[in-house]
């Protein structure tokens, strides 16, 4: 049913960067995002916080195995000319374990 104008902020497909001083509401804002791809009860105002269904969370984490994972698209010169290509490690950095994460996601079927 029609429940009238609703009035809010979109947020545009695509990659969207998140940027402000400390305690501006990043979190707040990446924590609805986060809680929008689930079913919520009708009428207590979440109902209209939502996002793709294919969305997921990404976070590095440091020291992760990663194996054979395509991150060259976000990292391609690794001290000792590592491949990158197809990069596999049982300790991951911080940024290299991020990059696995979205190449992970995206095979998984995340478009957003």
């Amino acid at each position: 049913p029609n429940k009238g104008r609703i009035t809010g902020m979109g947020i545009r497909k695509g990659i969207t960067m998140i940027v402000g001083g400390g305690f501006h509401g990043k979190s707040t804002l990446l924590q609805a995002l986060q809680l929008g791809v689930y079913n919520k009860v009708d009428g207590d105002g979440r109902e209209f916080v939502l996002c793709d269904p294919t969305a997921v969370k990404i976070r590095s984490e440091d020291g992760r195995f990663v194996c054979c994972a395509d991150i060259s698209p976000f990292i391609n010169n690794l001290p000792f000319n590592r491949d990158t290509t197809a990069f596999t490690t049982s300790d991951a950095s911080g940024s290299t374990s991020q990059a696995a994460n979205i190449v992970e996601a995206l095979e998984l079927g995340s478009r957003a």
